[in-house]
């Protein structure tokens, strides 16, 4: 039987008991990026909350069903093609293999589905047209529009009233709409834009019908789950729910869930603000692992401050967790019986993380596990040596905080602290050092490899030998 979880619901505003329609199973989407560039790691947070819902329920017994889409089908698409002089399909393909390379290097696991928004036209139509006949849209010169005054409980997500939308609107409305809420469903083809034929003619769809149409393509008519960034809560999240349950005459989802944005001072990173760093280019300098972990020690609901400590942090937190996994395996059981304190570390980690996904809870458990298997190396027993495996094994799995090749992490720290001191620190004469000081241990002439190392350490270099027989070194 899977263990429960409690969720704080958007839709209620409450953390509530997560209660699945089938027992056992989640029916889950997120929405994914729109592609048309490079992802920065504003996206990242998104990209890596929801692979921790998926994790966290996979790893609490669910039989987890979860998509996340690609939207390559959009305004922005359009315009940086065009920039490009590219058609815009293959200008989106393109980085939709951007996207998973920057996913992969986030440790991110793969979804159950994966659609793109111009492989699921004929349920969009389909979709369209549903909603059409239940008269909650009508057509005006081959563009199709929502009707929002039609859907009683338009607003019920964002707790927004439709008199105060109305009547907050500043920018010219299109005459052509009953009401100045009404939002495009299906828009009419113009030269050069990807289109598609239609009961109202060639066109492409307005975005939020596409991930209601993609959402029921593969979950049905009703979810269990769904995630986005908080910006998405209005209006385009209010919107899916109103289309989806315009068309299919129930509910359209149990429990939503969003992620707060990632800040650099008091600003949100856009690529509008100028404020933007891609992850392919943190990745190429610290890593993906060292991106997840600092996006997973903030609770997803909370707003995460980018500072230059939080990176260090990460950095040092990152190499600790990874040392210690390596460290583990060069352990002997020399005690007898269990230890409380070991035995129950993944129970407290899994009380944190059903409460919420709280990762940052869920690591601080860790963290105090970390260090007191260190004090007792030297008395754990057998079964108590098998727990501490155990647990690596269930942070790698559930939170994706613990690489499954701890020692390709360490080796990029280890040359990100070489990156950093190169301006005054001679790689070379370093390198050289540690294979002298190797050859010295093979040939047991301990005093020369005590000398080197002094040498190293006069110079405020760092040496550290790894369980797997390799030295790493870093300043000071």
């Amino acid at each position: 039987m899977a263990k429960e979880i409690r969720i704080h619901n958007n839709l209620s505003r409450k953390k509530e008991v997560f209660q699945s329609i089938t027992p056992g199973e989640v029916k889950y989407y997120s929405c994914g990026p729109t592609t048309y560039d490079f992802l920065h790691i504003g996206n990242a947070r998104a990209l890596v909350v929801g692979d921790l819902f998926h994790r966290v329920l996979r790893s609490f017994g669910y039989r987890v069903n979860f998509v996340r889409n690609y939207t390559d089908v959009d305004d922005k698409i359009i315009e940086r093609a065009k920039e490009q002089k590219r058609d815009p399909i293959e200008h989106s393909a393109l980085f939709v293999k951007e996207c998973e390379t920057d996913m992969n290097s986030l440790g991110m696991m793969p979804a159950t589905h994966t659609p793109k928004v111009s492989e699921t036209m004929p349920e969009i139509i389909k979709m369209i047209e549903d909603i059409i006949r239940n008269k909650k849209a009508y057509v005006v010169d081959g563009e199709v529009f929502f009707d929002v005054p039609s859907f009683a409980d338009y607003g019920k997500l964002s707790k927004k009233d439709l008199d105060s939308l109305q009547h907050g609107i500043r920018v010219d409305v299109d005459t052509r709409k009953k009401n100045p809420a009404d939002f495009v469903l299906w828009k009419p083809a113009k030269t050069g834009e990807p289109s598609w034929d239609s009961p109202w003619g060639k066109g492409r769809p307005g975005w939020h019908i596409e991930c209601s149409a993609m959402a029921k393509k593969f979950l049905g008519n009703t979810l269990d789950l769904h995630h986005g960034g908080v910006d998405l809560m209005f209006p385009h999240h209010e919107n899916e729910i109103a289309q989806s349950e315009a068309a299919n005459n129930c509910s359209f989802c149990h429990h939503w869930a969003h992620n707060e944005f990632l800040n650099f001072g008091t600003e949100k990173m856009s690529k509008s603000l100028g404020n933007v760093v891609k992850i392919r280019d943190f990745v190429n300098k610290y890593g993906g692992q060292v991106l997840r972990h600092i996006l997973l020690t903030v609770h997803y609901r909370a707003r995460l401050e980018w500072t230059d400590e939080v990176v260090q942090r990460g950095i040092d937190e990152v190499r600790r967790i990874h040392e210690f996994a390596l460290e583990v395996n060069t352990f002997k059981a020399s005690g007898n019986g269990t230890d409380p304190e070991i035995e129950n570390c993944i129970s407290r980690m899994e009380e944190e993380l059903s409460n919420d996904f709280n990762s940052a809870g869920a690591l601080g458990q860790f963290f105090v596990f970390l260090r007191y298997v260190k004090t007792k190396r030297d008395q754990l027993s057998h079964e108590s040596l098998a727990t501490v495996h155990r647990t690596i094994k269930f942070v790698q799995e559930s939170m994706g905080l613990i690489n499954a090749s701890p020692e390709n992490v360490l080796s990029s720290l280890s040359r990100l602290d070489h990156d950093s001191a190169a301006a005054g620190v001679d790689g070379v004469w370093i390198e050289n050092l540690i294979e002298e000081r190797k050859t010295a241990k093979a040939q047991k002439n301990w005093k020369l490899a005590d000398e080197i190392r002094k040498e190293l350490n006069a110079q405020n270099i760092v040496l550290k030998d790894n369980p797997d027989g390799s030295t790493s070194w870093k300043i000071g």
